[in-house]
């Protein structure tokens, strides 16, 4: 049999297990269960998207800013509704699958592909998002494809690949901005490739990266000058209110689940934004523009004043980035999940080590820098699903280690 035939065998089980999971998630269990909040639409983005329709893009907000509201209402223009935009996310989620599988066979071996693809395609948190309006579907698929395009550049870095991989970050950036610390760095390690020894065909591989971002960023970000009247606000306002978010959401009551982080931490943090926008004379969520001047005030602040609190924060975050969920039964999901992953991954690095004599940093480097930059903000649990699909490709490598090491006595004993 012709390793394309196999390859193609692997990536429809892959995908069929992955869609059929979560359809069945879709159709049968999110709706029924209780560990999860199960509204359709907890944060609006539906309602948002049916406002880009009825009157444009008139009002800047952190979740009107994103790709993704925009992605719900191109389904309503076409005669969609929420459900249509399940499936789509459906197919995504497969899709994630099958980019893990791809990448699992290219830096490993098929088995740790197929591996990675069915832990994908079965894992809970990935599982979680895919049955109402949360980004992280959409946003797992697009993240995991930006990894999957910078391996593609490495190992060919030319202009074309440059630029794909440029306009695929910053699709993904613009859904939400959480990849880009990851482009910037994985751009600046090729630069430092490109320059020992000088090679100008690579130089301008990663400046290629760069122009299609800006490219694609300039129309959006003209978007946002008209919608707030001439004000130049980046990406998205709340990196601010992200960032005094993560003073609270890492204290000790909340880090240890204590207490209730969405419930208790978040009616703090509402308060304390509350109290900002009164002493500056405003209403907080009256103009987000505004709130995020306000809040970047008040962060200069914290940091300059409470310096160690701000490295407990971030040093706490670390860890609250793979577990801290809204209650202390939901978090020991993605707890036990990560530790699980990481262990299997460590056997994996010993393994990669002992025969090439390297780990894999191309799956690791958007883990590291993903986990530093949002423990930096606000680290709660959800917001490592994007890079879920890194680790379980780890973790699927850890897994074929120990199956080699099972198979061969087997082996060695039939013969």
């Amino acid at each position: 049999m012709r390793p394309t035939r196999i390859q193609a065998r692997a990536a429809v089980w892959v995908g069929g297990v992955a869609f059929a999971a979560a359809l069945t998630m879709v159709l049968l269990v999110f709706r029924q269960q209780d560990l999860v909040g199960n509204k359709g639409d907890p944060y609006g983005y539906g309602r948002i998207a049916r406002g880009f329709i009825e009157h444009g893009f008139d009002k800047l907000t952190r979740r009107a800013a994103s790709l993704y509201p925009e992605f719900i209402a191109v389904v309503y223009r076409l005669g969609g509704g929420d459900f249509a935009v399940e499936l789509l996310q459906c197919a995504l989620h497969a899709g994630t699958c099958l980019l893990a599988l791809t990448i699992g066979t290219k830096l490993y071996n098929p088995r740790t592909g197929k591996i990675a693809g069915l832990l994908c395609a079965l894992h809970p948190m990935l599982l979680r998002y895919v049955a109402d309006l949360h980004m992280e579907t959409v946003l797992t698929f697009l993240c995991t494809l930006t990894v999957w395009r910078a391996l593609l550049f490495h190992d060919l870095p030319n202009v074309r690949n440059g630029i794909l991989l440029g306009a695929v970050a910053m699709v993904t950036t613009l859904t939400k901005g959480v990849m880009l610390p990851f482009v910037v760095v994985f751009a600046v390690v090729e630069l430092v490739f490109a320059l020992r020894p000088v090679n100008p065909q690579r130089i301008a591989a990663v400046g290629g990266i760069f122009v299609a971002m800006a490219l694609l960023f300039a129309p959006w970000s003209y978007r946002n000058y008209r919608a707030t009247d001439g004000k130049f606000m980046g990406l998205t306002p709340g990196t601010s209110d992200s960032f005094l978010r993560g003073y609270i959401f890492t204290r000790l009551e909340f880090a240890t689940l204590q207490k209730r982080p969405y419930e208790f931490a978040e009616n703090e943090c509402n308060a304390l934004f509350r109290s900002i926008a009164r002493s500056a004379g405003t209403e907080w969520e009256l103009d987000e523009v505004e709130d995020e001047k306000n809040n970047a005030r008040f962060a200069k602040q914290m940091v300059l004043t409470r310096p160690f609190d701000t490295i407990r924060k971030c040093v706490v975050g670390l860890f609250t980035f793979w577990y801290e969920m809204t209650s202390l039964k939901n978090s020991l999901v993605p707890l036990g999940l990560a530790l699980v992953a990481w262990a299997l991954a460590a056997l994996g690095f010993r393994r990669s080590r002992a025969e090439e004599g390297s780990v894999p940093w191309l799956l690791i480097l958007p883990i590291v820098v993903m986990n530093v930059f949002v423990a930096a903000l606000i680290p709660l649990g959800r917001y490592s699903v994007p890079i879920l699909p890194c680790l379980m490709t780890l973790a699927a490598f850890g897994i074929d280690t120990l199956l080699s090491r099972w198979l061969r006595p087997a082996s060695a004993a039939g013969n």
